[in-house]
């Protein structure tokens, strides 16, 4: 492989780039979980492996720490696949592309870089092999499946563990510790139903161009672009029959940015759907004039449709899709700004007898989480849709100023001249697993600054890689 980055005193560096080589999409981490395993046993190094892919790779104290606490090092091994549009890459086959920009970032030359969660993983590997630190007994935690909603930490086995310090890598922001994360409930509502031909003539409808980001971000009120053409859909319904043929679109943990629907409908009424179209977008890009300035919508059309869902369904499914609450619910007095709720409809997908969509109702509350998870429930209900959560997982709030903490400023300040700033973050995390689990760690959280994450512009402060480790060492050091 081609490498790119300066690997001298930077063993991490190094790192980072033979993992971008091994294929890791969630659910689909058999191979990195292979590599850690070998490079584990290669140290000499016991190891832990479970049906999840889930590993645990613990590394002896050095010599006058061995009465000092266990410190859990723990990230996640998958990343999010996202590409530019029209890219031939394969991520099945294909090792990260990655490139260095002019300006001192880490980005990859078509997709996603995988800086989340990358850092933390080369991290743990450069800490697990280099004999020259100093640090208590070290529990090095590899999860699986973060991504589409903490689906491999659920299963993992906290027993094993012996830590009492944990050291959380996952998150975007240098010289920052996460206090507030939240939950969420990982839902998925289907409807079935049984195709019939149509006479009819085929309207696609295509929403695109919005700006997205990660859903950590709903205070940026984003458009949704699935939301927006269940929008279209609806007002157009009032006015003009037609029966849904397909609706898809979206990335998971992203603000959807496209979204295609097929409709069957009169010939006689394609220029008046139209129509309804272009004024239901005009009022959204008037409502995110300031969000999403280039959002577009565009219209093909063809003389015969193809089968389409009954009349009663179509009905359902897009009221349904158009009452779900979507977006920021309530922000945070403790943090301003800081979302505390919210909703989203992340992808949908029309399948031959079934369309289905991936909902996440997501609260730091757990109160409010679950009577927003009732209220989905309900909604399904009415409609007559099923609503299945997956999984749930559970946010956290934690105090600053605790000892581990304490340390972690101190570094920080004597390297970096600034102390610590605790924040909050809306996006699910390891870390509330971790704790409800095992309520006596002492918790902080230490990430590179990287941006865009799960986007094709995903890029990674090459210099704040550099300063974060030195800071991870010097921790583990002095605890």
């Amino acid at each position: 492989m081609k490498y790119v980055l300066d690997h001298t005193g930077k063993p991490y560096a190094k790192l980072f780039e033979d993992i971008s080589a091994i294929p890791r999409g969630s659910f689909q981490e058999e191979k990195i979980a292979d590599f850690v395993c070998s490079f584990a046993k290669d140290l000499g190094l016991s190891y832990t492996r479970d049906e999840a892919n889930n590993i645990v790779v613990r590394k002896p104290a050095t010599p006058g720490y061995e009465d000092h606490e266990v410190v859990m090092l723990q990230g996640h091994m998958d990343m999010i696949w996202n590409k530019r549009p029209g890219s031939t890459f394969d991520f099945e086959t294909e090792g990260i592309k990655l490139m260095v920009t002019d300006d001192g970032y880490l980005m990859a030359e078509e997709t996603t870089c995988g800086s989340d969660d990358g850092v933390a993983v080369a991290y743990m590997l450069a800490i697990l092999q280099d004999k020259t630190l100093a640090h208590p007994e070290l529990e090095c935690v590899f999860t699986t499946a973060e991504e589409p909603g903490l689906y491999g930490v659920q299963k993992f086995d906290c027993s094993q563990l012996k830590a009492r310090k944990y050291v959380s890598m996952d998150g975007n922001l240098e010289g920052t510790s996460l206090l507030v994360a939240a939950g969420g409930a990982n839902g998925r509502v289907t409807k079935r139903f049984q195709r019939q031909p149509q006479n009819a003539a085929q309207l696609t409808i295509r929403v695109h161009g919005l700006t997205g980001a990660h859903i950590q971000f709903q205070e940026r009120q984003l458009a949704n672009a699935i939301k927006t053409a269940a929008r279209i859909l609806y007002y157009i319904h009032k006015e003009v029959p037609f029966r849904l043929i397909s609706l898809d679109g979206g990335s998971q943990t992203t603000i959807p940015v496209d979204c295609t629907a097929n409709i069957a409908l009169a010939a006689g009424d394609l220029e008046k759907a139209k129509a309804i179209a272009q004024q239901v977008i005009g009022e959204v890009k008037f409502e995110h004039k300031e969000s999403d300035p280039n959002m577009l919508l565009t219209f093909s059309d063809e003389p015969q449709a193809a089968p389409a869902i009954p009349e009663e369904i179509t009905e359902r499914i897009i009221t349904l899709l158009h009452l779900l609450p979507c977006g920021l619910i309530d922000t945070s007095l403790v943090f301003p700004g800081l979302p505390i709720s919210s909703c989203t409809i992340e992808t949908i997908e029309t399948r031959e007898d079934a369309i289905t969509w991936f909902y996440r109702p997501a609260s730091a509350i757990t109160s409010k989480l679950m009577d927003m998870d009732e209220c989905s429930r309900v909604l399904a209900n009415l409609f007559d849709v099923e609503y299945e959560v997956e999984n749930y997982f559970y946010g956290h709030n934690v105090d600053a100023g605790t000892p581990f903490y304490n340390v972690f400023d101190e570094v920080w300040f004597e390297q970096n001249g600034e102390h610590i700033r605790p924040i909050g973050a809306h996006y699910g995390n390891e870390i509330g697993f971790f704790l409800r689990n095992m309520p006596w760690l002492d918790m902080i959280l230490l990430v590179a600054t990287h941006y865009q994450a799960h986007t094709p512009d995903e890029k990674l402060d090459l210099a704040s890689f550099d300063r974060c480790y030195r800071c991870l060492v010097e921790i583990l050091r002095r605890v």
